[in-house]
């Protein structure tokens, strides 16, 4: 009888991701995933954006198992979310400082509409 997992040097995560319910799902992830970059110029987000939405649902109904990996992702969207935010607030901060003019009021619109 061989082995659960195919290879000793599979990372951690892998095994993890292996040990739960949806093994199946994340192998055929990986292995899109890894024709993917094998290809030249291939979106790996674009060409395996089916499996990875599998592979979502699938940990989420399985979520007693998978909790930790959703609960990490959870957290590294909402930290994405917050950067966003500063960065939109320090862009805001530079508009400001550098006279607090808005873009949209030099528009030909803009000029136009005052003039009347």
């Amino acid at each position: 009888m061989g082995n659960l997992f195919s290879s000793e040097s599979e990372c951690g995560f892998c095994l993890f991701m292996k040990g739960g319910g949806c093994r199946e799902t994340f192998t055929a992830w990986e292995n899109c995933v890894k024709e993917a970059e094998k290809g030249k110029g291939d979106d790996v987000v674009e060409k395996c954006f089916a499996i990875t939405a599998a592979l979502k649902e699938c940990m989420q109904a399985h979520s007693d198992y998978y909790s930790p990996v959703l609960k990490a992702e959870e957290a590294a969207q909402e930290e994405a979310v917050r950067e966003l935010e500063r960065e939109k607030a320090g862009e805001a901060a530079v508009s400001s400082a550098a006279g607090g003019s808005d873009e949209r009021s030099c528009s030909p619109e803009a000029v136009g509409s005052s003039a009347s």
